[in-house]
Order: structure tokens, then sequence, then C-alpha cells
């Protein structure tokens, strides 16, 4: 196990990670694994690796250099413990022995697809196992709301299973609500991004928890990270504080009311059955004294006008709703989650559940028509239409991670087009793509540099 304590240089400690596999990459970028806001950090500064039980650093070629121990590298180093890096203004200080690991290859559980999600069934035999995007993960997800190191399944030595949120974009989920390091039980159902599993304990006999999980039975309730990075944190993060007015209660179902419900019903029906009786033996006595029968003369009676019923709320049905609304929303199906939440709403309209969903699904849809809107224009080469389209959508939308790897991939093009123009010493062309590039934000540093050289050439 490795810890990276990052210090700011008046020495205050503003970030830690524990980790003991993986690629991370450091950086000023926000698609940065591990990122450090400052003007003299690059943005794809450093590439901080494991292998073989041992920490290495690499140098990405820096602007500002890289400095071990005091001593600037260039290359690939090896970590010794307890040594400090400095990147910028930052101090990071690695502990941890450089040591191989052996590890336990004994199957203690297993991950099974949850309906409608990918994925395949995957055995946890290892100790510590990454989930991601990347191929040094154990357990490689190729879906774009997996961030490329995700998240960690450890096995502890008490044989507790654990799940670690490594700081991915769009979160990891247990029971659906938004954690940061929880313990898994049998049956729970793990998330990561939009891609759900049912974790399986070995040599537990497989029952029906998955259904129980989607209608919103058992979990434990983990508060969320502070400051929510995504759309997912406003829609299904939960709090710890029962507010039901707050977005983040959302997605949590209700208690159930339905004892209280039938305990009524039996005392209405008690009810009019009683009165019933008493009009039955009334009139069984008026008819038997018809003197006593009150003279009442014909009236006339304006047409009765229709009137609703009112009917007692369902509290199951609304619950239902609002549960497959919430499983639609993960899987971005947004007209199948406005139906369902607008039934939600029909059958509970003040509830505040459904109206937040609603309000969060329209602008998810019109997210979403943007990015379509940028892909289109990418097909047709209008990349100046992309680049706008794509910068539109909201910072806090689904769609953000697929819009910022859009533009990364626009940056390149342009780039490559712009060497080509260079090459072929069609200067303006060559300013004018340069220029786009750097609009997109996801431009590599050279390309400033290279719009400099051509402004002069042009001259």
């Amino acid at each position: 196990m490795f810890t990276l304590i990052i210090e700011d240089k008046q020495g205050i400690v503003v970030d830690e990670y524990s980790f003991e596999d993986g690629e991370f990459i450091i950086g000023r970028s926000h698609q940065a694994d591990i990122v450090l806001q400052s003007d003299n950090v690059s943005r794809r500064h450093a590439r901080l690796f494991t292998q073989d039980g041992k920490c290495f650093v690499e140098d990405l070629k820096a602007a500002n250099g890289i400095w071990l121990n005091g001593k600037r590298i260039h290359n690939t180093s090896e970590l010794p413990k307890s040594s400090q890096l400095r990147i910028g203004d930052f101090f990071l200080h690695l502990e941890g022995a450089s040591q191989p690991r052996t590890v336990t290859q004994v199957v203690y559980g297993r991950l099974m697809p949850a309906a409608g999600s990918v994925g395949v069934p995957t055995d946890l035999a290892q100790a510590s196992i990454l989930v991601g995007r990347g191929k040094d993960c154990g357990i490689v997800l190729h879906d774009v709301s997996v961030s490329r190191i995700h998240a960690k399944i450890a096995r502890l030595q008490d044989g507790r299973v654990c799940v670690e949120d490594l700081r991915s974009s769009n979160g990891t989920f247990v029971n659906d609500r938004r954690i940061e390091n929880q313990q898994l039980a049998h049956g729970d159902r793990v998330r990561f991004g939009t891609v759900a599993f049912v974790f399986q304990l070995d040599g537990v006999p497989a029952t029906e928890t998955e259904d129980l999980r989607d209608a919103g039975q058992g979990g434990r309730l983990i508060p969320p990270p502070a400051g929510p990075r995504n759309w997912g944190a406003q829609l299904q993060a939960h709090s710890t504080v029962a507010d039901p007015t707050a977005p983040s209660a959302l997605l949590e179902p209700p208690r159930s009311v339905l004892p209280q419900i039938a305990l009524v019903a039996v005392i209405a029906v008690a009810a009019v059955c009683l009165i019933v009786l008493v009009g039955i033996v009334y009139d069984k006595w008026m008819a038997a004294h018809p003197a006593v029968a009150p003279q009442v003369a014909p009236e006339r009676h304006a047409p009765a006008r229709d009137v609703a019923p009112t009917q007692p709320l369902d509290r199951g049905e609304f619950d239902l709703f609002v549960t497959r609304g919430q499983d639609a929303v993960a899987r971005r199906q947004w007209d199948e989650a406005q139906d369902l939440f607008g039934k939600a709403r029909k059958l509970d309209t003040i509830h505040p559940r459904p109206i937040e969903a609603l309000n969060l699904i329209n602008r998810e849809k019109r997210n979403g028509a943007k990015f379509s809107q940028a892909e289109a224009a990418f097909a047709k080469r209008d990349y100046d239409a992309a680049i706008q389209a794509n910068k539109s959508i909201s910072q806090d939308s689904v769609y953000r991670p697929d819009a910022n790897t859009a533009l990364e991939a626009i940056a390149g093009l342009l780039e490559m087009d712009g060497d080509a123009a260079c090459l072929a010493k069609d200067w303006l062309r060559c300013q004018n793509l340069y220029l786009t590039a750097m609009s997109t934000d996801f431009a590599k540093p050279e390309v400033s540099a290279k719009y400099a050289k051509a402004m002069k050439k042009h001259r």
C-alpha cells in the first residue's frame, strides 16, 4: 500500500491518495487523475505508476520538470520509501514499502452484471483489484461513464470486502448511494458510473437481492463527498440529513406507509358497515310506523356535476415509479424516465422528488441534443460548430466527459491539419487551424508555440 500526501508551498496538506496498483497522470488539466492547480504545472506533467510492488515516476517533458529528493529527474525513476517529489509549487510525499507482494488466488466473491448493464460475471480473487476503463485495470469496463482508474475492490485481513472510489468523475455507488469507501454485503448493488453489478460472496447462495435493491430496500446510508462533481451527485447522491425538499434526497424511495393505510381502510369499512346497518334498521322502523314518517314535498334537483372521487395515494406504486425512473436515468433513457416520474407526480403532486427529477431530466435532454448536434457537425468536419456545441453543454451534465473527450480529439485533428498547412507554407490557414485548436481548451501547450511561429512566418 502506498500513500501519497500533497502539500502546497505553505506546507498545508491539500490532498491525500492511497493506492496499491495502477497508473495516475499528474497535471493541471481537469482530466488528470491527480490535479494540481498551478500555472507552473503542465497540463500533463508526470506519470505515477506501480510495477511489481514498486512505485515509479516519469517526467512527461514538463516545462518546469520534476525534483526527486532535491534532484531533478528527466526520465523514469523508482521512488524509494519516504520519497519527496516537487512539482511546481507542490510537494508530494510518498510513503510505502517498495517490495513485491504476494497475491492470494482464492475466489472470495464475484460481480454479476445487473439487468440491462454492460459487463460480464467476474470472480474476485486478488486481495486488491482495480476497476476502470484503463487496460491496466483488473476489471476493465468499456464505458464512457467509467474513469480510466475508477475504483478499487479489496479484501481486508479480517475477511471484509470493501470498495473504494479513486476520485472518479462519475462516482462509485453502493445501493444507488455515492460512496468513498464502504464495506460490501452479499447482494449489494455496486455501480461504477452507469455500469451496475450485484456483489455476491463466495459460498452464499444467490437470492433475489437485486430486485430488492432495485426497489430501494436495504442498504447503508453513506454521506457523499463534499462538492459533487457532476449531475449524478445532484440526482443520486444522498445526504445523511432527511430533508425531503433537498434534491439530494430525490432518489431515496420513501418509507412504506401500507400498514397505516390498511388500518385506516379497515376503520373506514367498519364505519360504512355501521352506517348501512343503522339505515336498514331505521327503514324497517319507519315502514312499521308510517304515521310518523315525515311528509316531504317533491323537490327539483339540479343535475349532478361529475366529481372525481378522491383516491388514496398508493405509496407502493409511487415508490415503484420513482425507482424505475432512477434506473432509466442511469441508462440515459430520458423519455422513459420522464414518463415514469410524470406518473409519480400525478400520484403525489406536491412531493418534491418527481418535480426535481423532471427538471434535471429536461436539462439532460437539452444537453443530449447539444451533444448529438456536436457529433453531427464533427462527422461533417464542421469543427467550429462541433466545438461550440460541445462547449455549451453544462459542466455538471452526464454528457460533459463525452464532450471533453470530443474536444480533445478535435484539438488533435486540428493540430495535425495545421502542421500539414505549415509544411505547405500556407501560413494563414496554418494560423487559423492552430487558433481553432486552442479554442477547444484542450490543445497541447506546444500548439501555442506553433501558432506564434506561424504568425512570424506570415508576416
